[in-house]
């Protein structure tokens, strides 16, 4: 099954596979199924092969938000190979979508797969700060766009479904309220175009980048 896959190259399971005997299960999911629950043991290593992914956390009593939304070629549960069971987050299919998963071997992690994993939990660790520069963009029109823009990085499409309100607001940092003017903004401007049923549009204008506030 991996040695079809267009992501072989850069999935964790497919790179390993020699190294990971074992199954491999592709499943489908539906959109708001949970993949994996903060605080709860990691049986399986899972990668997206299509659709969103969103992840959220909580810490220190607060109550759980979205942190990114992920798409294809992500792994999740990763920590789980270098002896760290919980999950670190809730991962929620945003969309429907396709993962494949591998068990976590019971005994021993073969050194390439470790060494493997740590490069994915690296990655991740990359991603999450990229989405949390999001937060330091100036407007909230910037930073509604900046997540557009980084789901459509994720699929590799200029058209990305359009989260809830609430969901938007916790990744742009700002009230839900205000997401609706943000995205009535966008398309004014032409930076944004009504796509199908709840989907917009990404034009090809320069994307926002995040900038750090001066001190």
């Amino acid at each position: 099954m991996c040695d079809g896959c267009i992501h072989a190259a850069r999935c964790l399971i497919a790179r390993t596979q020699t190294a990971w005997p074992g199954e491999v299960e592709a499943r489908r999911v539906t959109a708001g199924q949970t993949l994996l629950r903060q605080g709860e043991p990691v049986t399986h290593v899972l990668v997206v092969q299509v659709g969103l992914v969103t992840l959220s956390r909580h810490s220190d009593g607060n109550p759980m938000r979205a942190v990114a939304i992920v798409g294809p070629v992500q792994a999740l549960g990763v920590r789980a190979l270098a002896g760290h069971a919980p999950a670190a987050v809730d991962a929620t299919a945003l969309t429907d979508a396709r993962v494949c998963q591998r068990p976590v071997p019971r005994e021993g992690v073969p050194p390439a797969v470790l060494s493997a994993s740590l490069d994915e939990c690296t990655r991740l660790a990359e991603t999450l700060s990229d989405w949390a520069a999001i937060g330091r963009l100036p407007t909230a029109s910037e930073r509604v766009e900046a997540v557009l823009r980084r789901m459509a990085q994720c699929t590799g499409s200029v058209e990305v479904p359009l989260p809830e309100r609430t969901l938007l607001a916790e990744l742009a940092a700002c009230a839900p309220e205000t997401v609706s003017r943000a995205v009535g903004m966008l398309v004014r401007q032409g930076r944004l175009r009504r796509g199908g049923p709840r989907r917009v549009q990404l034009t090809a204008a320069a994307p926002v980048t995040a900038r750090t506030p001066p001190p």
